[in-house]
């Protein structure tokens, strides 16, 4: 039975590509930081799989870099890597902090990068799926550090599909609106919906078939899917 490692997997859309792969037969290896995964890990064990939490702080780069050595110590057959564990913070550029661009820095873009690593480096076989967004195509400085890191995340996602294809594919998926920011307002994605060329917005099945894409097809390599009705190619 594989192992999937989910960063970020206690809530959002790590939570429900965790859950998703324990529908299909994964073993979980999930991590979290701040949120409880009691809760989640016990929803993936009622899948019949074996499901492990491990607490990290993927801002902080001296925890991130064992991280994947802890998860093979527990598990051998690990085959997934989803890096979508990030922070979303709203500061353009002229108002970015400087502890928020590292820490937005180290938590999007450095730790997948060292996990990523890693997960070559020691298993060296499966896929990486990194979690990306669809405004990497556009020039919206409104979350200045947060853009940049998925920008850069996205260009990590081709390079090492590039150098690693033989053995591991790397791939993305960039959502569109999909769920309301946290504490955003009932009604957010029906009003924000009204700017999506398809007048509509995704759910988190969206995403969930974009990943089955990515697992199916063995000749995807180095491409992000854009799950977002087009919203990347408006420039507003």
């Amino acid at each position: 039975m594989p192992t999937a490692i989910v960063t970020g997997g206690a809530i959002r859309i790590g939570k429900a590509m965790a859950l998703h792969l324990a529908g299909k037969g994964f073993n979980i290896a999930l991590h979290y930081h701040q949120s409880n995964p009691t809760a989640v890990i016990e929803e993936i064990k009622s899948h019949g799989v074996h499901c492990q939490g491990y607490s990290c702080d993927l801002s902080n780069l001296e925890e991130a870099e064992p991280f994947v050595a802890r998860v093979t110590a527990d598990f051998n057959d690990v085959e997934l890597l989803i890096n979508s564990a990030a922070n979303f913070i709203q500061e353009n550029l002229e108002e970015t902090q400087k502890d928020t661009l590292t820490d937005t820095f180290h938590l999007n873009l450095m730790s997948p990068f060292l996990l990523m690593r890693d997960f070559k480096r020691t298993i060296n076989k499966g896929m990486i799926v990194n979690i990306i967004d669809e405004r990497v195509r556009k020039h919206i400085s409104t979350f200045g550090a947060y853009s940049v890191s998925k920008v850069g995340l996205k260009y990590l996602t081709e390079l090492a599909a590039v150098e690693w294809g033989e053995t591991v594919r790397v791939n993305g998926i960039a959502p569109g609106l999909i769920l309301p920011p946290q504490g955003g307002a009932p009604d957010y994605l029906e009003k924000a919906a009204k700017k999506v060329p398809t007048r509509t917005h995704g759910n988190i099945e969206n995403l969930l078939q974009a990943l089955d894409y990515l697992l199916e097809n063995q000749f995807v390599n180095g491409d992000t899917l854009f799950v977002d009705g087009a919203e990347s190619w408006r420039q507003v």
